[in-house]
């Protein structure tokens, strides 16, 4: 990897690549991805489930049953079907398919809420996406306990993010919270795992596309906080870093085994000024394996 501020001049490799065919279940890992423009990685997030008592896309929040959901396409995606069927499987009961036709009231009997079952729409589907108030009107209380913070002065700055973040659910024609791919590196989570009081931490918790390796050499205590605003090319990709990502209670969430840890999201907030991995997006497509090589481009 190229060298300059916060990164190492040794070679960086891909040490896992991951996408959530439904959003906010558990992670597929994959020994092969595509990269496509306007997708991130191809089947990332193609279907979602909505809360119909709400009327708005749901995630692990209002959720956590989902983070131990598993998903599955029933045939490859390809550019053409980014999103083919699905299936999905929730702890304690049958597997369900997006073709069966009672999946909504399936899903709704095990996951304890009226939702159903959605792939992406058109960006023009605006209320599809958009966001609603908290139900008691009460913003400061929600982003507190969202951000698991005392006062509404300790929530992150999410000016860095898209505008979209603050009126939708999810980036309209998508599922994605901010933008398409997610990185973090194997530093980072050695590093909040060291302030948690364990070992490294677990990359489930933080739900990412890309786990890079990085040598330790002079490369810092978040090294890809230093690549935003960079060029990376992985693979035979070429991604745009955006923005660091702030943190949320999802990461302190029990899932896969893990235990409930809010100190780790107490760790992001006091050490790492909330951030930990960074956003991107798809310069150029392409596609990238586990031990790829990742290098900073000028």
């Amino acid at each position: 990897m190229t060298a300059g501020p916060g990164v190492t001049a040794r070679t960086a490799t891909i040490a896992g690549v991951w996408r959530h065919p439904v959003k906010s279940t558990a992670p597929e890992p994959l020994a092969e991805a595509a990269l496509t423009a306007d997708g991130g990685v191809l089947g990332d997030r193609a279907w979602a489930l909505r809360d119909e008592r709400r009327g708005v896309i749901a995630d692990a929040r209002t959720l956590p049953a989902l983070l131990d959901a598993e998903a599955r396409y029933t045939r490859p995606p390809t550019p053409a079907e980014p999103g083919p069927p699905v299936e999905i499987t929730v702890p304690g009961h049958a597997p369900v398919t997006s073709a069966d036709p009672d999946v909504h009231e399936r899903l709704s009997a095990a996951l304890g809420r009226a939702v159903t079952l959605w792939p992406r729409l058109p960006a023009g589907e605006d209320a599809h996406y958009r966001r609603l108030p908290p139900e008691d009107g009460d913003w400061d209380r929600y982003l507190r306990e969202f951000f698991d913070v005392a006062d509404a002065a300790d929530v992150p700055d999410l000016s860095r993010l898209p505008e979209a973040v603050t009126t939708h659910q999810t980036i309209p024609g998508t599922y994605f919270d901010a933008f398409p791919l997610h990185l973090i590196t194997d530093v980072t989570l050695r590093t909040l795992g060291g302030l948690s009081g364990g070992g490294p931490a677990a990359a489930r918790r933080f739900r990412p596309n890309l786990l890079i390796a990085v040598p330790g050499d002079n490369s810092g205590p978040y090294p890809e906080l230093a690549w935003a605003g960079r060029r990376l090319r992985a693979g035979t990709a070429v991604l745009r870093v955006t923005v660091p990502t702030p943190r949320c209670v999802m990461i302190s969430h029990p899932a896969g085994g893990l235990p409930r840890d809010r100190e780790l999201l107490r760790a992001v907030h006091r050490e790492a000024a909330h951030d930990a991995g960074v956003y991107a997006a798809v310069e150029e497509p392409g596609v990238l394996r586990p031990g790829d090589r990742v290098e900073l481009l000028p």
